[in-house]
């Protein structure tokens, strides 16, 4: 038997045997690792944590009430020092009569310390003594942890005024009154008398006149009260400043020295007349060509004014237009970039407005919000190439004896292209009354797939471009981690996280109950042709949120929810238009 064996044969058996001598062998120093196959239910998990770190502590062990804001620091992470995905703190904060005064959820998104920072104003009335915090950690990958703290709030033996701008920064309008609401808070232990507030003390900021109002006086505020009253400015020119007063009072212990306080400063804002009233973002663009933008901006100041461009994009390198000066008038701006590499790509376009103070200082404003767009780069052209007489016409004899074969396929395919195109122009806009979109990423990708079974990715970008032409400001994906494993493109898909137009979440995360849980606290729609049935009897509103939608070709239909009937924008324009492409088509 062994001579009918080959070489070949001889040699596999041999290897076969030694690797299973080695399997067996405990002193060897080779492993062989067991690896689980990627498929729709399968995920390759590198490590299973279950302890963690919970710290929670204020800053300072004291404060004084009406001087001094409570910091708070605190960290969650796994015992590596890893993030913990999904993970939430809460905390409360008691007086000393046990009454809760503050309370806050956080989502934890990071594995270093952070600081929260609660107002004074939130101890203001509050009588001294020690305060408690109770704080609890937890997430879907590890048990609860909690904490109890304590810290001491001092109230000053004397009365102590503060006087502090609920709306601040302050954005007024020029050549108009403005009123700024301002509260004055009594902070300390005893009743102050013969409260007045004067004159400004101090004024930073661009160059600018305003002209102010207040009757403000005598006033006589207990121990825990506050005073609420009205300012006025009136500015005539664009500018930013911050303001702060003087208040003079007395107190009811010493009531013959005159206390003088600088209130908190306020920030003024009236914002220059400048306008973007258009732009153009292409696109599409051929490798070799320049991808130009264009921005129509109307500068009604009579001197010139400084714009900076934000432009990210991975695949265009643009050229270097940190700041445009912007003179009186009417502005058409062109920016040029160089495609680097052909394929689909993101790009994000905004304007912020530079100002400069007296003290030479750069303020930033936004001029623009950054507007998302998904381009196309094509490849270059092959320049055609002459051939040989006699293989010329080989060519197009056979390309005519293909067409003949398939040309009845390609009517067929024509037609349904013809009203495929024509049903989009006249499938009507849907409105929805939330301003925020939740994106069901995996569920999009699996919609269409393509010729290998797989889901695309170039789903989720269109669906993102779409809902980007829709009534939606904020715009959330998020999708399975499995995902990244089984998409067809895995590159574009990492590029979209890297840019953050989409989120991946961690392995073992409940996909479906996380987009509902964000859609609860962004109060925002859902696009998914999940039902989220396991979920109907704990969240009711799946039916009034849920976007239902079809993909067909790369097309992107949205639908009305099962309770939001459909409403056609424009139905005289769309029927005119169905007109006119029907006279094309005949």
């Amino acid at each position: 038997m062994l001579r009918r064996l080959s070489n070949s044969s001889i040699l596999s058996i041999l290897v076969g045997f030694s690797l299973f001598i080695t399997i067996l062998n405990p002193a060897s120093n080779i492993a062989i690792a067991m690896k689980p196959p990627i498929g729709d239910n399968s995920q390759i998990i590198y490590q299973s944590y279950e302890n963690a770190t919970f710290i929670f502590y204020p800053y300072f062990e004291e404060i004084t009430r009406g001087e001094d804001d409570l910091n708070l620091t605190m960290k969650f992470c796994y015992e590596n020092i890893t993030l913990i995905p999904d993970s939430n703190i809460y905390y409360n904060i008691t007086n000393i009569l046990d009454e809760k005064i503050f309370e806050e959820k956080v989502w934890v998104n990071t594995t270093a310390e952070f600081n929260r920072t609660i107002p004074w104003q939130t101890f203001n009335g509050q009588d001294d003594g020690n305060y408690t915090i109770t704080a609890v950690a937890n997430s879907t990958t590890t048990t609860s942890y909690n904490i109890t703290t304590y810290f001491t709030l001092i109230v000053p033996d004397f009365g102590q005024v503060r006087m502090f701008f609920p709306s601040n920064p302050a954005f007024l309008i020029r050549n108009q009154d403005n009123q700024v609401s301002c509260v004055i808070s009594n902070v300390g232990g005893t009743t102050v008398t013969n409260v007045s507030v004067t004159n400004e003390i101090t004024k930073t900021g661009t160059v600018g006149s305003i002209t102010r109002s207040y009757s403000i006086y005598n006033l006589e505020i207990a121990e825990g009260a506050f005073h609420e009253d009205i300012i006025g400015f009136y500015p005539d020119t664009y500018l930013y400043q911050k303001h702060s007063f003087t208040i003079t009072y007395r107190t009811i212990g010493d009531p013959e020295t005159l206390r003088v306080y600088l209130s908190d400063p306020i920030k003024i804002i009236v914002m220059p007349d400048i306008v973007v009233e258009n732009f153009q973002l292409p696109i599409n663009v051929t490798m070799g060509e320049k991808y130009i933008i264009t921005t129509n901006i109307n500068n009604s100041e009579e001197e010139s004014l400084i714009i900076i461009p934000k432009i990210v994009c991975d695949q265009i390198s643009f050229y270097d237009e940190s700041a445009i000066s912007i003179p009186k008038g009417n502005n058409i701006i062109s920016i040029s970039g160089t495609p680097l590499v052909d394929g689909a790509s993101s790009l994000y376009f905004g304007f912020d407005l530079e100002w400069t103070t007296v003290s030479e200082t750069k303020w930033y404003s936004i001029l623009l919000f950054t507007q998302y767009q998904l381009i196309y780069i094509i490849p270059l052209e092959i320049p055609p190439i002459i051939l040989h007489p006699g293989v010329f016409f080989g060519i197009v004899f056979s390309s005519l004896f293909i067409g003949l074969a398939y040309f009845s396929r390609d009517i067929i395919l024509g037609i349904a292209r013809r009203t495929r195109t024509t049903s989009s122009r006249i499938f009507p806009e849907v409105s929805y009354p939330l301003e925020t979109v939740i994106l069901d990423g995996s569920n999009i990708a699996w919609e269409e797939k393509n010729d290998s079974n797989k889901p695309q990715i170039n789903n989720i970008e269109s669906m993102i471009n779409r809902l980007s032409r829709a009534n939606f400001k904020k715009i959330i994906t998020v999708a399975d981690a499995a995902l990244r494993y089984q998409i067809d493109e895995q590159k574009r898909l990492d590029r979209l996280v890297k840019e953050g137009a989409m989120k991946m979440l961690p392995a073992r995360v409940d996909g479906d109950k996380f987009i509902l849980r964000i859609a609860e606290e962004e109060n925002a729609m859902i696009v998914s042709n999940d039902m989220f049935k396991e979920f109907r009897e704990s969240t009711p509103w799946i039916d009034e949120r849920r976007i239902p939608y079809t993909i067909l070709d790369g097309e992107v239909y949205l639908h009305p929810t099962s309770v939001l009937p459909s409403i056609e924008i424009g139905s005289k324009e769309n029927k005119e238009r169905k007109e006119n492409d029907n006279t094309f088509e005949t």
